[in-house]
């Protein structure tokens, strides 16, 4: 009985052991599209930058092997192109800029 349960373990491990880097793989796939999507959302589909750094990235997860730290950072280097390509926001948001401009106006 106990060498079952340590082969039943064993089987355990090592799905999860194949399995982990899967799910890894699919939540950079995710993260990746999401990106995209938010990329066409702002009209930015067309950016060169854009487009080379989500090529590069999608390349690395849509092929195998995939060196999941490599992929890892293609998809952050995207990511941060397209944080780098938006409209800055400020924190107090659209309003509270024009009321601060409006204050300095009235001084």
């Amino acid at each position: 009985e106990q060498e079952a349960e340590d082969e039943l373990l064993r089987a355990r491990e090592s799905l999860t052991s194949v399995t982990a880097p899967l799910a890894v793989r699919a939540e950079l796939r995710g993260r990746l599209d999401a990106y995209k999507a938010k990329v066409a959302r702002h009209g930015l589909a067309e950016d060169p930058l854009l487009i080379e750094r989500y090529d590069a990235a999608r390349r690395m997860l849509w092929s195998a092997p995939c060196d999941l730290r490599v992929a890892e950072q293609a998809v952050l280097r995207y990511q941060h192109a397209v944080a780098e390509s938006l409209p800055s926001r400020r924190p107090d948001g659209p309003q509270g800029g024009q009321g601060a401009g409006e204050q300095g106006e009235s001084r």
